[in-house]
């Protein structure tokens, strides 16, 4: 059921393109949500099936072949940054590092606020570094212990931890998905960042009221007596101020554009240093050992054992595995032209700046869905409606806003993609524990879709003055 495309390149129809993408999504939330037998599996079926229907429509194994090799190929940086933050876990932990930001949090932070206070610090780490998977790593995990230590929910903390490690990862000048989205659509990279202020802050001030609203059901009673907490990470880690040079050193890496490997591995090796001269009885075999396989904790608190036996090279595996399945299936989709069929179709129809707004987001987040792969996500639906933008006189800055708004956030909301993956396997929780908490990810896009049909912040060309949707035209409300 193939058709020779332009440069005799193979394509599919609407029908098949359909099932390549749809059947293979319906397996993998058949196992992973409704029977609940974990994703490994599911994708694993998922990818035969999508093989097998790309066969069917003509291609053979020598191609679908290709599309995998493709689609693995675009994970090997990323899962060297995977080994490497798992590492820096285990490093930080032994150092001294995790459990510093720990203690402190469990003696700064009031329960009433803490939620609040958790979207906001992840927000200014991600916003300074640009990465919400160091964000989580480090910050992140050590809030969700002051959270389990103060009686809220782990999915509730973990929820908060995500929307604030992806405020920043949106916003932020030196975050590789801004860099793509302002970059892929020809918009200037503060223009782009000022545009998703438009949607990006309303909707996380509701997020955080939410969050305190929330909060307030785990406040009102007595305070939790930390003591036995504090006094066990007093017992087994030296406190020094030389332990906030690590994440000092990773923001200021981040902030001066070096490049996410080299800025882990020295980020590891401060942490090294910072362990033999801060803690007592530190050998080589144990770091290494933390390294490797994670900390270790045996402070006599069951629930600060909990919290910090965990990092390690090795508890990133099981992810990268998954990892590489996921991709494995993202590149059939990609490889076979069924996502880009699909969404050609939908810019066919479109005629308002509404209905444009709303076929973007629909369409990123079928990719997201499809290929579980940010990246993908924004490049294909950047290429597939910068024309129609354009053709709309609507400012490229709207396109790359609508793109954030739906990837950047929205990859975190597949319970099968890159990043969920990560935060699953550094947190140690289910997904559906914190997707129904990430709050900032859910609430953004719907400002997106309401500007799209009121016209508030829809910016036209001013095609008088001649300008290109790359450059910075002169604004007109729509």
């Amino acid at each position: 059921m193939r058709k020779a495309g332009m440069n005799d390149k193979k394509t599919v129809s609407f029908g098949m393109a359909l099932a390549i993408i749809f059947l293979p999504i319906l397996v993998i939330l058949l196992g992973g949500l409704v029977l609940r037998v974990g994703f490994l599996v599911p994708l694993m079926l998922a990818t035969i099936t999508a093989s097998l229907l790309s066969i069917m429509a003509g291609f053979t194994w020598k191609e679908v072949e290709a599309c995998i090799v493709n689609g693995v190929h675009r994970i090997i940086i990323v899962t060297c940054i995977l080994f490497l933050v798992g590492t820096l876990i285990g490093v930080w932990i032994q150092a001294g590092v995790i459990p510093l930001f720990l203690y402190w949090g469990l003696k700064l932070l009031s329960p009433s606020m803490f939620l609040v206070s958790t979207v906001l610090i992840c927000a200014v780490f991600s916003l300074m570094t640009g990465t919400s998977f160091g964000t989580i790593g480090t910050a992140g995990l050590a809030l969700l212990g002051v959270g389990e230590a103060l009686g809220f929910p782990t999915g509730l903390t973990a929820g908060a931890i995500v929307s604030g490690a992806y405020f920043g990862d949106k916003m932020s000048p030196v975050s590789d998905t801004t860099n793509l989205a302002s970059g892929i659509t020809g918009t200037n990279i503060f223009s782009h960042i000022g545009s998703m202020l438009y949607t990006t802050v309303p909707a996380t001030l509701v997020a955080l009221g939410l969050y305190w609203y929330l909060g307030l059901n785990y406040s009102g009673g007595a305070m939790p007596d930390l003591t036995p907490i504090t006094d066990a990470l007093s017992a087994n880690f030296n406190r020094s101020f030389l332990l906030i040079l690590p994440p000092i050193v990773l923001v200021i890496l981040a902030v001066r554009g070096v490049p996410p490997l080299p800025t882990l591995v020295i980020a590891i090796l401060v942490g090294v240093a910072c362990a033999f001269i801060i803690q007592d009885g530190m050998t080589m075999k144990g770091m290494f050992k933390a390294a490797t396989d994670g900390y270790a904790a045996h402070t006599g608190h069951p629930l600060v054992d909990k919290i910090l036996s965990r990092g390690g090279l090795t508890s990133m595996s099981f992810v990268v595995f998954l990892l590489l399945i996921a991709m494995t299936l993202g590149g059939i989709l990609e490889g076979t032209g069924a996502l880009g069929v699909v969404v050609d179709r939908m810019t066919r129809s479109v005629t308002t700046p509404g209905g444009l707004i709303l076929a973007t987001l629909i369409s990123c987040y079928l990719m997201t869905i499809g290929t579980g792969n940010g990246m993908l996500s924004i490049i294909v639906p950047a290429r597939a409606f910068e024309k129609k933008f354009r053709d709309m006189g609507i400012q490229s800055r709207v396109l790359s806003r609508t793109l954030e708004d739906a990837v950047t956030l929205g990859i975190a909301l597949v319970p099968y993609s890159m990043a969920a993956f990560f935060i699953v396997g550094v947190l140690k929780i289910d997904a559906m524990q914190y997707i129904p908490y990430a709050f900032v990810n859910w609430i953004v896009p719907i400002f997106s879709l309401i500007y799209g049909f009121t016209g508030f912040a829809i910016w036209k060309i001013n095609k008088d003055a001649g300008n290109a949707p790359g450059n910075s035209p002169t604004e007109s409300e729509a």
